[in-house]
């Protein structure tokens, strides 16, 4: 604004012979210097890890956050696990041949996943959303973070270009890819993403503590995706290797273990078909409930 000022008062200061179209012109110049140097927030790494300019997203209030559910006889200090939809609002996500949408398949999967872990207790859980709502994809974990969460789990369904393609997968974060598949998904998944990170200047403890923390999260990642890969043996289709590795924003907190959770590829008729009806869909409630539970309340022994 002050740019814009200076450039104002020079056209004024040039005399009243100058002409309207030159004023125009100094304005019209200061106004773009002034966007230019006004744009840039911050430098992230999502996706493919080239850097992009972004705004950093706001700290979640305490009203908006979600609400955390438990039954009675669970403790307020239990573990917690946050349950992440994929998608919702304006965003669908994958879709199936008969007008299946990923937003409400993953949904009705998170709401029956955190009713069941009522029901069985030692858990409290809270879903990052539970309508039909979008959320910025940093958004999800940074929820999770504000609650506390010991967990995350981002719930999601797959799509592919062969209908053949069908089975459940698990990821964690890698800064590089497991395969090809992996890297695809992660690169469809983080478009909408704007990014985080460490604040520019952050000293070398901050990034050594960061860099501990993020070891730290990334050993109880690893021990959920393997809680996650016993319990969905005989109770779905795995997509094999079932446990991959990517670099997805939703699963770069580094305070807390997070997984992505792929239930199926709604391009298969049979994998549709299967997280469409809500008794199919049951057993892989079921194998999520027993492998958070298993996680949070029985972890494996290093």
């Amino acid at each position: 604004m002050d740019d814009m000022q200076d450039a104002i008062d020079r056209t004024g200061d040039a005399g009243e012979g100058a002409s309207l179209w030159q004023k125009a012109l100094a304005v019209s110049g200061a106004a773009a210097l002034g966007l230019l140097a006004g744009f840039g927030a911050g430098i992230l790494f999502p996706g493919g890890g080239r850097p992009v300019i972004s705004r950093e997203l706001p700290e979640p209030r305490s009203d908006a956050l979600p609400e955390i559910m438990t039954s009675a006889r669970t403790g307020a200090e239990a573990p917690l696990v946050v349950i992440d939809p994929g998608h919702g609002g304006f965003d669908p996500g994958a879709s199936g041949e008969d007008g299946e949408r990923e937003k409400d398949i993953v949904l009705a999967l998170a709401i029956e996943v955190r009713d069941r872990l009522i029901e069985l207790g030692g858990v409290r859980v809270a879903l990052t959303r539970d309508g039909d709502r979008f959320l910025p994809l940093e958004q999800r974990p940074q929820l999770a973070e504000a609650l506390g969460a010991d967990a995350f789990i981002s719930i999601h369904a797959d799509s592919a270009p062969a209908p053949e393609a069908k089975g459940a997968n698990v990821y964690v974060l890698s800064a590089r890819a497991s395969d090809r598949e992996a890297q695809a998904l992660a690169r469809i998944e983080n478009e909408s993403a704007s990014g985080i990170g460490l604040p520019e200047g952050a000293d070398d403890v901050a990034l050594i503590l960061a860099d501990l923390m993020k070891r730290e999260t990334a050993l109880g990642s690893a021990a959920l995706s393997r809680a996650l890969e016993r319990e969905s043996q005989g109770r779905m289709p795995v997509h094999q290797p079932f446990r991959r590795s990517a670099n997805f924003v939703v699963l770069r907190s580094p305070e807390m273990a997070s997984v992505l959770f792929e239930a199926g590829y709604l391009t298969n008729p049979d994998d549709a078909n299967r997280l469409g009806d809500k008794a199919r869909r049951g057993a892989v409630a079921q194998a999520l409930a027993n492998a958070i539970l298993t996680h949070l309340l029985a972890p494996e022994t290093p």
